[in-house]
């Protein structure tokens, strides 16, 4: 016969007590951009850097809520590797281990152009790409050239409560997401959510204890041809099967709803990034976009990427000495 004292059971008493005791987090939280006010998620660089307590309290927010931001950061082009550090080791890609963003003169890649560039996540032509995504403005004295912020778990949100039979969709057909430039060749196939998905009376996530996170995949800028789900070639029509051109249709009339929530105008957050601010950002959570700038003057970001694992492993172990923070609601 086991024996098993009382404080097991209140650990395992439901899933958010099980999600606490077995990974150490609180739950996830959709927001929108009245909820997400840069006052409440901005922190300052030295504390970050110093204060357990402080980067405590900050990798908890950006797991609860997938964005935080960094004041006062000082210009060295070094402070992005520091930042970093804090939570884990740089991810090398073949941009490099650090990488800048800056206007060139008839750029290939959109992103190192003055362009508004859509709402888009980083790297998903690769079979992993980053967890999180940092961003240091080192010079900013563009005309236009606003970051913008959308959370992508909220637009889950949104269809759940809203358009639900349109989720399947986007948990089912796989989406092309492609990088030929420069001597390389990257392409992976995705679906939009990586699982389906349930939220709780008050919003919050529902955790499927049984899988990772979930991932969401959204990239249009970055997006190659369909490659799946799009039929067998052993009828008419262009070599697509009826099937196939039907569940097309059906996928982007779910994507064309999942586009509109997450670029509806009480879901984008709005900022220009003055010099010496930082954001952090779940990659594969929140997506990113920046409107088109003045190429007469000059913008200069550092970037860097870091593995979701580390960041899972900081929070643990900064949760085990220091607390779970309550959450709120």
């Amino acid at each position: 016969m086991s024996t098993f004292p009382p404080a097991f059971f209140a650990r395992n008493k439901d899933d958010r007590a099980r999600l606490l005791a077995s990974n150490g987090f609180s739950r996830r939280v959709p927001w929108t951009k009245n909820l997400i006010a840069m006052e409440h998620c901005t922190f300052p660089y030295i504390k970050y850097l110093e204060s357990s307590d402080t980067l405590h309290e900050a990798l908890n927010h950006l797991h609860r809520y997938g964005i935080l931001f960094l004041s006062s950061t000082p210009s060295e082009a070094s402070a992005i590797e520091r930042i970093a550090n804090r939570i884990g080791p740089l991810r090398n890609t073949f941009y490099g281990s650090t990488w800048d963003v800056r206007s060139i003169p008839s750029a290939k890649n959109i992103a190192y152009t003055a362009q508004n560039l859509g709402f888009h996540m980083d790297l998903l032509y690769m079979a992993s790409p980053p967890g999180l995504q940092i961003l240091h403005t080192m010079i900013a004295s563009t005309r236009g050239g606003e970051s913008l912020f959308s959370d992508g778990l909220n637009a889950c949100y949104a269809m759940w409560k809203k358009a639900p039979e349109h989720l399947a969709s986007l948990c089912t057909y796989q989406v092309t997401y492609r990088y030929k430039n420069d001597s390389h060749w990257y392409q992976q196939d995705r679906t939009t959510l990586s699982h389906p998905i349930e939220f709780d009376a008050s919003g919050c996530e529902i955790p499927d204890l049984t899988r990772s996170d979930q991932e969401i995949n959204w990239s249009p800028p970055f997006q190659g041809p369909f490659e799946r789900d799009i039929g067998t070639k052993d009828s008419s029509q262009n070599g697509k099967t009826e099937a196939g051109l039907s569940a097309l249709r059906v996928y982007l009339k779910a994507a064309k709803i999942f586009k509109a929530f997450l670029e509806a105008e009480d879901s984008v957050l709005e900022t220009k990034m003055e010099e010496g601010t930082c954001v952090i950002f779940d990659n594969r959570r929140i997506l990113h976009a920046r409107k088109a700038f003045d190429s007469d003057s000059e913008r200069w970001l550092r970037g860097a990427y870091v593995d979701k694992d580390p960041f899972k492993s900081r929070l643990r172990v900064l949760n085990e000495q220091l607390g779970i923070p309550k959450e709120e609601g």
